[in-house]
């Protein structure tokens, strides 16, 4: 799979085809434990300000294009429209292959609520996944050593091939990074707020904004106070910034 540069982060965009077949061979031929991140604006802007953020995704295994604004930069860049793989198109990708082929799975994030419905909702839709760790645990867990520890040694005992971790960005793909071995998954993705869109904990844009690449406005209009910042202090005048550099030749400066 061909790879894109942002900033010395390579990004492949492959067809669900592809990814499909990386995911399996990951599974199945793989004996590493691999890291995969969705990127989108706001983990490409916090990659670029945290080192040891940059680190773990320059060294990820796979980094796909979840955000329209990387499509529209790489289409910037390279003059090629590359396929978006959202962070839910991936989580429901990884059930539908563990739902063939038994896989172990462990959910760690959001908070109780969430994490029963997504239990009861990924056994009726998903029936041949084995949920074998299911794990709200308190904020900022890793923070604090001997719940951090709790949370490792559960999943250290559940073996589980797939891991999926909603705790935001960066500290999700910190905390994989860091413990992926440990625990032994074969997959280890963060994935922000997947938990809460696939139980229908949040709603999901509608068709008509995801079309548009107006899926931020509709997630700013259901939580303005938390999303303001993000959105319109940080996110849009990082991505003018990054498209200039890109049209002026200076896309290398971070």
């Amino acid at each position: 799979m061909y790879s894109y540069d942002l900033d010395g982060i390579q990004i492949v965009s492959p067809n669900l085809t592809e990814l499909r077949s990386y995911l399996l061979n990951s599974l199945v031929n793989s004996g590493k434990s691999k890291l995969i991140v969705p990127l989108n604006l706001e983990v490409y802007r916090n990659a670029l300000i945290i080192k040891e953020f940059y680190s773990v995704c320059q060294n990820a295994d796979l980094v796909i294009p979840d955000g329209i604004s990387i499509i529209h930069l790489l289409k910037l860049k390279y003059n090629k429209r590359l396929t978006r793989i959202t962070g839910n198109d991936l989580f429901k990708l990884i059930l539908s292959i563990g739902n063939e082929h038994p896989l172990k799975i462990a959910y760690v994030g959001s908070t109780s609520k969430v994490i029963e419905k997504l239990k009861n909702k990924v056994r009726i839709d998903y029936p041949g996944c084995k949920i074998v760790a299911a794990i709200s645990p308190s904020y900022n867990f890793e923070n604090n050593e001997v719940e951090n520890n709790k949370v490792l040694q559960q999943l250290i005992n559940s073996a589980p091939d797939v891991l999926f971790l909603a705790l935001g960005n960066p500290r999700q793909e910190l905390w994989l990074n860091k413990y992926k071995e440990q625990i032994g998954s074969k997959l280890n993705i963060g994935v922000g707020a997947v938990f809460d869109f696939y139980t229908g904990h949040k709603r999901r844009s509608p068709k008509l904004f995801q079309k548009l690449a107006l899926e931020w406005a509709w997630r700013l209009l259901q939580e303005p106070r938390r999303l303001s910042k993000r959105y319109l202090i940080q996110g849009i005048p990082f991505y003018i910034k990054k498209s200039l550099q890109i049209i002026l030749k200076n896309d290398n400066k971070p």
